[in-house]
This record gives structure tokens, sequence and C-alpha cells, in this order.
């Protein structure tokens, strides 16, 4: 009987190793699980945080595109807007003077034709010729021949001493024209139109 205890002992304890044997990996396992479950944890947490880091930066990145193309498109409408005024003064110098060669000669008829040449363009609204004094001598819109001129536009355009684009109602221009001759004014011619559609940005 002592054989079959001292042979149940060392079953006992092999049963009581092998359970030693089983908790030693069984916590190094546990160890390693939870070093694991830290690892995944600390690399969901970076992640995480280098997603936020470049969706701040894309947004960042997005703002500031978005800033310089604005500033890029304000500076060439600026540009063009210059561009397009120098361009409205330098046909408005041409006119002033196939207009003074036409008052000059008394011809009228030909100024007319050209007023109503012009106004055939969509954005032309209106062309008129105002003697010094303020009368209307000729207009495109023939209710305002013969009307003063002061009932239209401000009367200081009649003094305006060179072509000048100027600012009119809404989103019209004013290009107003002093007709010159040898020694004195001899009237102003105003064209009323709409500027050039600027792109926008």
């Amino acid at each position: 009987m002592s054989e079959e205890n001292a042979a149940g002992t060392r079953h006992k304890q092999t049963f009581v190793d092998k359970l030693r044997e089983i908790r030693l990996p069984l916590w190094v396992s546990l160890v390693l699980l939870v070093l694991l479950l830290v690892v995944f944890t600390w690399q969901r947490i970076a992640v995480g945080a280098a997603e936020r880091r470049l969706a701040a930066e894309k947004q960042a990145w997005t703002e500031q595109s978005a800033a310089a193309q604005a500033a890029f498109m304000a500076q060439a409408r600026e540009a063009l807007a210059r561009h397009s005024e120098a361009n409205h003064v330098l046909f408005g110098n041409a006119l002033a003077w196939a207009v003074r060669g036409e008052m000059i000669r008394n011809n009228r008829d030909q100024i007319d034709q050209y007023f109503t040449e012009l106004v055939r363009n969509e954005r032309i609204r209106l062309v008129l010729l105002a003697d010094v004094n303020g009368k209307i001598l000729l207009a495109s819109n023939r209710k305002l021949q013969e009307g003063n001129f002061a009932d239209v536009f401000p009367a200081a355009l009649l003094q305006e001493p060179q072509v000048t684009v100027q600012e009119g109602e809404g989103n019209e221009k004013r290009l107003v024209l002093p007709i010159q001759g040898l020694t004195a004014r001899l009237g102003t011619v105003v064209v009323v139109y709409l500027p050039e559609a600027l792109p926008e940005g």
C-alpha cells in the first residue's frame, strides 16, 4: 500500500507539477496577451492621432490653397479691369476726335450714324452729345434729344477735362469724352455701357 501511496503521491505530484507547469505558460501567455492589447491599443491611438493630424493638415492646405486662389483671381480681375478701362479710354479718344471733326464740319448726321452704330452693341446702353450749355444735341435715345443734360447726368460731367471712365448707375459705366475745338470746348459725349463681365473666383 505504501507503494500505492507513493505511486498516488507521484501521480499527484505529477498532476500538481503539471498544473504548475501549465500555470507558468498561462501567466506568460496572460502577460503576452496584455502586452499585445497594450501595443494594439497604443497603435490604434497613434493611428487615430496620425489620421487627425493628416486631416488637419489637409484642411489647412485646402484653406491655404483656396485663399491663394482667391487672391490670385482678385489680382487677375483687377488687372483685367485696369486693362479694360485703358482700352475704353483709348476708344474714347478716337471717338472724341471723330466727333470733333464732324462737329467742326457741322455734320450732325454723321455723328448720329456713329451713335446708331455704337448702340447696336448689346453692352452699349446710350450715347449722347451735349453742347457746352448742357443742351442734348444728339442721343441714341431720341426721347432725350433737345433735353437738358443735367436731367440725365451730373452737370459736372460737362466740365470733365479729359476722357475718363466713371461709375454709372448699377453696374453701368460712363465714358465721358470732352470734345475740344481749336480754341474752346465744343461739347461732351457720354457713352453709357455695361463693362465686360470679369471671371468669378
